[in-house]
């Protein structure tokens, strides 16, 4: 299983997480396209994709994706 925020290919570094909490990361958005294409190019089969829009007043799409490596 593989799931997280998903768009058009950017980077965000965040430097506060919730609450104000200092962080330091970089966060690759890939379109669910993209990632699919990178499952299967690992050898994985795709099983199921989820797609979540974002709610009310949210910015990002949420994705999820099940996907097997064939025996």
């Amino acid at each position: 299983m593989l799931a997280g925020h998903v768009g058009e290919e950017g980077v965000r570094r965040p430097r506060q997480a919730y609450g104000g909490h200092p962080v330091s990361y970089t966060s690759h958005l890939l379109p669910p396209p993209r990632l699919i294409a990178l499952l299967r190019g690992a050898g994985f089969a795709l099983d199921t994709q989820i797609v979540d829009e974002p709610a009310e007043g949210a910015t990002r799409t949420h994705a999820t994706f099940l996907a097997h490596r064939p025996a």
